[in-house]
């Protein structure tokens, strides 16, 4: 499905209802741009996706999160800054 709209003076767009409810869209949702060349392509953020990400991660993903950020010599050794 392709819809044109106008880029306004203050460089909005909008996004028809048609494509709106195809997309799940509703106001106050949060959306990601993304460019591939020359198309922008327009997608609803899922905050939940973080919910899921957990069962991706190790049991100790954080303590390891809390190692990373407070170890600043472990890190600079890794970088080969040290």
């Amino acid at each position: 499905m392709s819809k044109v709209t106008t880029v306004t003076r203050g460089s909005q767009i909008t996004l028809t209802k048609e494509i709106r409810e195809k997309a799940g869209i509703q106001e106050g949702d949060r959306v990601v741009l993304t460019v591939v060349g020359n198309t922008v392509i327009v997608a609803k953020r899922d905050p939940s996706v973080f919910d899921r990400v957990g069962r991706f991660l190790p049991d100790n993903f954080e303590e390891i999160l809390k190692k990373t950020r407070t170890d600043d010599r472990e890190r600079l050794k890794r970088l080969g800054i040290i």
